[in-house]
Formats: structure tokens, sequence, C-alpha cells
């Protein structure tokens, strides 16, 4: 089934980097530090399923029956809404970053990208005054659970507001949303990280939250044939798009119980690893798929 295609955002304001921002995330890359000699692995939107993750932790090998790092040198990245839906947000952002703090002591890795529902979260921990209400009342729509949003502390909150919107990983373009939307954030990788935290630190521009919360919820760019795949990546670099944000047993009529792996379309260049784990989907842990030859001419 082909998903519709949404329509363009209404948003027109321009966000703005302060100047004294730090800007110097790896613009090929998007991360900072040391890359893993091992193997990357993906995995999509958890979703507040804890318990399901640390099962596919454990079956993946990742970690040891304790839940604690086992997977060496190997890179595990995690696509973003790690929040809502599901019962238990909190578990799973503190597997995350306990794993995080682990896997260095190994030679591995743990990173995690922003996602929507971490947008929405972080609105609603951290926004007050005149107009807040509407972030509050949006995050619960989409599945918001209040005890997480009573449970999040600050370090959980600025941990989540440091997060890389776009990484290149091993020709990989590692993105949230599936949705070309990020280049109203910036022309490189680096730039729309910078912009998103720039907004994420700043208070009081309900304005910025509210238009990057529409641009990072836009979806189904990269459902035609192929062509918006590769002229984002050509922009943003990399050879095929990795993305979860759309799950595969909604956008493509599949039932949940059915998922066995990620959905690799727009003639190759996109990968959803999305794969509904809310719903009942596993929560798959992923070798980054294989990159089909650029065409020639």
């Amino acid at each position: 089934m082909t998903p519709p295609m949404p329509e363009g955002d209404p948003l027109a304001m321009t966000l703005e980097i302060d100047d004294t921002m730090d800007l110097t995330l790896d613009a090929t890359v998007g991360i900072n530090g040391p890359v893993p000699a091992g193997p990357v692995y993906v995995t999509g939107d958890v979703h507040g399923c804890a318990e399901q993750l640390q099962a596919s932790l454990f079956r993946s090998g990742i970690t040891d029956a304790d839940g604690e790092w086992a997977a060496g040198s190997a890179w595990l990245w995690f696509l973003g809404d790690l929040f809502d839906r599901g019962p238990d947000g909190i578990g799973v952002i503190d597997t995350v970053m306990r794993l995080q703090k682990q896997a260095p002591e190994h030679g591995g890795r743990v990173d995690c990208l922003l996602g929507n529902h971490e947008v929405m979260l972080l609105a609603s921990y951290r926004l007050t005054g005149p107009g807040a209400d509407k972030f509050q009342e949006r995050w619960l729509g989409n599945g918001g659970q209040p005890k997480d949003l009573r449970a999040l502390t600050e370090e959980h909150a600025q941990w989540l507001a440091s997060l890389p919107a776009m990484a290149l990983v091993d020709d990989h373009l590692l993105v949230h949303s599936d949705t070309i939307s990020y280049r109203e954030l910036g022309g490189d990788i680096a730039t729309v990280n910078a912009t998103v935290q720039a907004v994420l630190r700043e208070y009081t521009d309900l304005e910025a939250w509210d238009r990057l919360t529409h641009l990072v919820t836009a979806r189904f760019s990269f459902a035609d044939d192929g062509t918006n795949a590769l002229e984002f990546l050509a922009e943003y670099g990399g050879s095929q798009i990795v993305h979860g944000h759309s799950p595969i047993p909604l956008v493509f009529d599949i039932p949940a119980e059915d998922i066995t792996g990620p959905m690799i379309y727009a003639e190759g260049r996109a990968v959803n690893m999305d794969t509904g784990t809310f719903l009942g989907g596993p929560c798959l842990i992923s070798p980054l798929p294989s990159i089909p030859p650029r065409p020639q001419g």
C-alpha cells in the first residue's frame, strides 16, 4: 500500500541559531567522539515498551542476562521515540542511558536520535505560561503517558535535549522521521542538529517549538519512486536513509505480528525501522541494511 502524501507544512517562520551555540558536531557524521570498530545496529521506535526492548537486547546479544552491555565494540543506534503509547518510557530511557555509559568501557557505543515524541514530551516538561497548554494537550493526544512526565528528571531532560536529529553512519543517513522537512532546519547535518538544539534550549519561543514539532512529525516524503530519497541523500550525504516514525503495520497494512524485519522501499534508498512495537510488532534490533548501487548518469 502506498501511503498518502501529507500536506506541506503551513508554517513559514525562520529559526535563528544563536551565535554562541556549539556548532562543532561533525557535518558528515553528526556525532562527537570515537567511532567503534564493531558492527552497527539500529532499532526503531520503542514507544515505552521497556520489557520488549530489554528482551530484544538480550536476544540480540547486546546485553547479558543481567541487562549489562555484552556487545563488545558494537555500535547501537536508537532512532528516537523512546516514549509514549507504551507503558514505561522512563524504563526505556533509563536503559538507553545506562547502556550508553557502559558500552565505551568495552569499546562499544550507544547513540540515540531525537524523535518527535521526545520534542512533545520536552515541550510538556519545559514550557509554561500563556499558550503552553496546547503542547501538553498535543502530547497527551499522541499517546503521552502522564506517569512518564511525572517521573522525568532534569538529567533525563538535558540528555534528551542533547540528542542529534540526524547522523551519517557507514554511508547510511539516520533520521527519525521519513520527511524532507529537515531541510527547513538547515542544509547540512551540523546545522540541522544545531538548529534543533537551539530551539530546545530556549523555553520562551513557543512558536519555534510549535514549528519544530510540526516539521519532525511530517512523514511519507520517500513514498515515491526513490527520487525524493536520492535528492535528500545528495544534500545530506549517504546512500540510504534509515528512519523510524511511521509504523510499518499501519503504513503498509501488514499485521503487526507478521513483521519480521525492516521495510526497504523507495528503490532501496529508504529503510523503515518502525516495526510497530506498541502495536504488537517485534522490537527489532537489526544490522544496518546493505546499500544498492547508486544509479549511473
